[in-house]
């Protein structure tokens, strides 16, 4: 048989081997714990210092629990900032996307109300037309011409009126198989019979290498013409197909001894900012 100090647990022979002075000290603090819990069940006025103890004992608690509370704070706060990221990513690249949205559906309803002017300035021809685009500038100084993604294999042919949403925009001088160059009003080279759209009277409407200036030829200095009169093409000579307007009377020079007054006009084409345009058949003549 074993000795009886073999069979105590391993607490029991740490008591025993630190001596006889820590092992009454470990009996008092037993029966201390058990009196407590006896006095606890027993009697209510332990209460009144667990509460008191409590102010002592809440914040070494948090003191003791911060380190576990500042881990998560930390987690939850990165977490969340990483969420903010890619949310404010998704939501710029959502803002750029409706942007670029806004920006075409600007274009497009811009270039539809060109449309739907070009239709409506045209109500008049019952024959064939067809929609350019200009493409580029001639960079020539001495001519005003632009060139159109229309050709030859689109049925155009030089002599062709060429019109904006507001006016007459020239007219069709060479032919390429995919483009065609087109000289504008404002061209020295190209001349339009008119009509006063007030009173009939023709005239002969010149070009003055001015995007924003034309001439009226030939005007007797006693004819009836006044600023603010609108210039149509009469359709004479067969160039142009009668009925578009062309210029507005902007200023009057009558000189002493002259026979013609000097009249020029403002046209009503956006020469410099019009891309869409009208190439207007021959049979429309």
């Amino acid at each position: 048989m074993l000795p009886a100090v073999q069979t105590r647990s391993p607490a029991i022979k740490a008591i025993y081997s630190a001596g006889p002075q820590h092992g009454y000290r470990f009996a008092v603090a037993i029966a201390g714990s058990l009196l407590l819990m006896f006095l606890d069940l027993r009697f209510s006025q332990l209460d009144r210092v667990r509460q008191s103890l409590s102010y002592i004992v809440a914040p070494v608690q948090s003191l003791v629990a911060l380190p576990n509370d500042l881990v998560q704070w930390s987690t939850e706060t990165f977490s969340e900032r990483n969420d903010l990221l890619d949310s404010n990513r998704a939501l710029r690249s959502q803002m750029i996307i409706l942007q670029q949205k806004v920006q075409r559906l600007a274009i497009l309803e811009a270039e539809n109300d060109r449309l739907r002017r070009l239709l409506h300035a045209t109500p008049r021809l019952e024959t064939d037309f067809i929609t350019a685009e200009l493409i580029s500038v001639d960079p020539d100084p001495f001519s005003i011409q632009v060139i159109v993604n229309r050709g030859a294999q689109d049925g155009v042919s030089v002599g062709q009126a060429v019109i904006d949403a507001d006016g007459l925009f020239g007219l069709v001088v060479q032919v390429d198989s995919l483009t065609s160059r087109v000289a504008l009003v404002a061209d020295v080279n190209l001349a339009v019979p008119v009509y006063v759209n007030r009173n009939g009277m023709r005239s002969v409407v010149v070009g003055t290498g001015d995007l924003n200036s034309l001439e009226m030829e030939y005007v007797p200095d006693t004819a009836d013409i006044k600023i603010g009169d609108t210039l149509v093409t009469s359709g004479l000579a067969n160039r142009f197909p009668a009925g578009y307007p062309v210029a507005e009377v902007i200023a009057i020079e009558h000189d002493p001894g002259e026979p013609f007054a000097r009249i020029r006009a403002i046209p009503l084409a956006h020469l410099g900012r019009s891309r869409t345009l009208l190439i207007v058949f021959q049979e429309a003549l």
